[in-house]
């Protein structure tokens, strides 16, 4: 009996432990489930609040997203890393505005680019927060880069909260220091991708200040200079880009200043840009009607050390440059005025150069011609050397049309010189000139004009007696493969031999004949074919026989234009960012002569 007792109070005992452990067991799995796992997300988030985990934290969140990411295959859509973000971004944004000062420049740095990297407009305070913190207290420091991270997520964000802030940036950032030398070139594209017309006056305020050549021999002033060269290089484009008319003025004050002679060709694609008002205050100052930025220049002259620039009337050139350079068909007359009446053989030499970049007319090439029988061989252009042989070279081709070949050669033929090597060089780049030009009726004279005209060859080892045979061969053999014949040019232009460095005249050859067999039509054509035209020089000829082509612009072939030029930047091939030097200018031209 007692042992029977003895047994079953063991067992009681061990029931009664059992279920202990049973209990135990179970509330302690209990507790496990309520707890966090610091292997989630959510675990980290909620060490943000508390000081001493908060970089471990930060850090930790961040590998959550780059796993995420990786995972995905770098899709920032994909639903997981969407579902992640979700989790993060709040407390992230919460923790870099309530927490900004509170953090070393290691963490905070790490947590505004993780922030920035998320592209969500729920970051818009954390964002605000940083650009508003450098306003307060710039800083040229590179570990500094919390602007970097926030103008970059701007950049696609667009969100106009932050504009008032970006302009305010802009004014402070000294692209002379280490932060401003990893930062402009984002802070350039993103005012670019959105500006904002708001930015007007400060912008404006910008172009005023005065820019002094840098001292080698004085470190500050080159900073100063950089700092200067930024702030109104940019200040130029992005009134450009607002097509603000009220800007016309001072960039036409750049394009005036000397000193400024670095930022005047960003400032005359401004001027382009805003289109009629600029093309208006052009003709009067040269006219010298607009006596306010006539004696502004003036006093920038003097203040240089010119004696007595009046003279020399520098506001022609300068005003004719901007209407070139515009296209605008509004401006042949007043230009052909002056080439009629001006005393000074160098301005007219720049007047007839910029009339042949306006889209011809019937009265623009007679012009033309009347005032290159003005000119003798011993007038110089500036920048240029001797003023016809520039001409015949640049300006002539720009008129597409065969018959200036016999005008040419009877220039040629006609033209006198002390200088028999001046005239030898004439006659060389007319018959240059004149291949790109000819149709194939007119080859025959040309070839035989070449034993007069022609260039000798000096290279033993060459088989060609002249310089310019290789050039007639190659376009004798285009005109006699095409005739007059459009869709045959569009074809050969884009083969590999017109491509080729010792074959590229056959294409540069073709985009004259587009240009003079072409119709409006032909521009989109030769478009829809740039992938294929790869040679700097034949590029930037169908640039001049699009923009030949559309005397009136067009808006559809800019906008073509400006996909195929933004996708080259994006590559990051200089080749293909340089070859589009011509095509951007004419993009310009011909949306600001279709209004748009």
């Amino acid at each position: 009996m007692f042992r029977t007792t003895r047994t079953i109070a063991s067992l009681m005992r061990h029931l009664t432990l059992g279920t202990a452990a049973v209990v135990a067991t179970a509330t302690l799995a209990t507790t496990l489930v309520g707890c966090k796992d610091e292997s989630q997300p959510e675990y980290w988030v909620d060490k943000l609040a508390d000081p001493k985990w908060r970089a471990p934290a930060i850090k930790r969140l961040d590998q959550f997203y780059q796993d995420g990411l990786t995972k995905a295959g770098s899709d920032a859509t994909n639903a997981d890393v969407k579902a992640l973000v979700d989790k993060m971004i709040e407390p992230l944004t919460k923790t870099y505005v309530e927490n900004y000062a509170d953090m070393d420049t290691k963490t905070r740095v790490s947590l505004i680019k993780l922030i920035a990297s998320f592209r969500d407009k729920r970051t818009e305070p954390a964002l605000k927060k940083a650009l508003d913190e450098f306003v307060k207290k710039p800083t040229g420091k590179q570990d500094e880069q919390d602007i970097k991270w926030a103008i970059r997520a701007q950049g696609d964000l667009k969100l106009a909260s932050l504009n008032s802030s970006i302009i305010e940036v802009f004014q402070k950032l000294k692209t002379s220091s280490m932060l401003g030398g990893i930062t402009y070139k984002d802070l350039n594209a993103t005012m670019l991708a959105a500006p904002d017309k708001a930015w007007t006056e400060p912008l404006k305020k910008m172009l005023e200040a005065e820019i002094k050549p840098p001292d080698q021999k004085k470190p500050e002033s080159v900073d100063e200079y950089k700092d200067q060269l930024f702030w109104q290089t940019v200040s130029a484009q992005i009134l450009g880009e607002l097509r603000e008319p009220s800007a016309a003025e001072l960039l036409m004050k750049v394009i005036l200043d000397p000193a400024k002679g670095d930022v005047a060709q960003t400032a005359l694609l401004a001027l382009v840009k805003i289109g009629q008002p600029s093309v208006d205050m052009a003709v009067k100052l040269l006219k010298g009607e607009e006596t306010k930025l006539k004696d502004f220049q003036l006093q920038k002259l003097v203040k240089g050390g010119a004696k007595e620039p009046d003279k020399d009337q520098p506001w022609v050139p300068m005003a004719a440059i901007v209407l070139g350079m515009s296209g605008n068909q509004s401006a042949i007359k007043p230009i052909l005025d002056v080439i009629r009446t001006t005393e000074i053989k160098s301005n007219r030499a720049v007047l007839l150069s910029e009339l042949a970049k306006i889209p011809a007319t019937a009265e623009s090439k007679a012009g033309f011609q009347e005032g290159m029988k003005m000119l003798d061989l011993d007038v110089s252009i500036a920048g240029g050397g001797k003023a016809l042989p520039v001409l015949v070279a640049d300006s002539v081709t720009r008129f597409y049309d065969p018959t200036m070949v016999d005008w040419l050669i009877g220039l040629g033929r006609g033209m006198k010189a002390p200088n028999q090597e001046d005239l030898k060089d004439l006659r060389a780049t007319i018959l240059a000139t004149a291949f790109k030009l000819a149709r194939a009726n007119q080859m025959a004279s040309l070839k035989a004009l070449m034993g007069e005209w022609g260039t000798k060859q000096t290279d033993a080892k060459s088989k060609y007696k002249y310089f310019e045979e290789p050039l007639f061969e190659q376009a004798d053999e285009v005109l006699k493969a095409c005739g007059d014949r459009v869709p045959c040019y569009l074809s050969t232009i884009e083969k590999s031999e017109s491509q080729a460095k010792d074959t590229q005249f056959k294409g540069i050859k073709c985009a004259y004949m587009l240009a003079i067999h072409g119709d409006e039509k032909t521009p989109a054509q030769i478009v829809e074919r740039l992938g294929g035209i790869e040679n700097a020089a034949v590029r930037y000829a169908v640039a001049s026989a699009i923009d030949y082509l559309l005397p009136k612009g067009s808006a559809e072939v800019a906008d073509s234009l400006e996909k195929i030029i933004e996708a080259n930047v994006k590559t990051a091939d200089k080749n293909r960012i340089q070859g589009d030097a011509g095509l951007k200018q004419v993009m310009y031209r011909i949306r600001a002569r279709a209004g748009k």
